[in-house]
């Protein structure tokens, strides 16, 4: 499994970090995007502070997405990372793909594609989010040995039991 998951992680994560990558390297095209959406963004509350620098915004995100990815496909701290990217996700995809503003029937259809692709991207990145490389939990762990010091004492209080039983016989 190990070496599955060598190959399987870089390329979950290469469509986020190629996206992050020109986020950063070019924030204008993204905050076009960004531009276009944020008017239904800021009828759904979210703060003007964030629309207002669609650049900056971009920019961040696209580091974010780049750092995040690149770290879970070298395995590092890859949970942490899947969930961070799985976070992530939603908001770029709903940004890159905005289904309610499609003009015609050929718009909305590549929109649909898109979000479809991001919807796959984070099923995977979900799965990884859980993905304990075959080790058992840190709950399972500490329950197993609570179970464990617990058998220890009874074989240990028993044996005592024996012996003193041995010794007054």
């Amino acid at each position: 499994m190990k070496v599955l998951r060598m190959i399987a992680r870089p390329l979950i994560v290469a469509p986020f970090i190629i996206d992050g990558l020109s986020a950063v390297k070019d924030p204008d095209a993204h905050a076009r995007q960004f531009q276009k959406v944020s008017p239904y963004l800021e009828r759904l509350g979210v703060p003007p502070v964030i629309t207002s620098d669609a650049k900056m915004a971009s920019r961040a995100l696209g580091a974010v997405t780049v750092l995040a990815g690149t770290s879970f496909a070298l395995g590092k701290a890859p949970r942490t990372c899947a969930a961070i990217l799985a976070a992530t996700a939603v908001p770029i995809a709903l940004v890159q793909n905005p289904v309610w503003t499609a003009k015609d029937h050929a718009q909305k259809e590549r929109y649909r594609r898109g979000l479809e692709r991001y919807g796959t991207a984070l099923g995977g990145l979900i799965l990884a989010t859980v993905d304990r490389e075959g080790e058992p939990s840190k709950t399972w762990q500490l329950a197993n040995w609570r179970e464990h010091q617990l058998a220890l004492t009874q074989a240990r209080n028993e044996t005592w039991e024996a012996a003193k039983e041995a010794l007054d016989a």
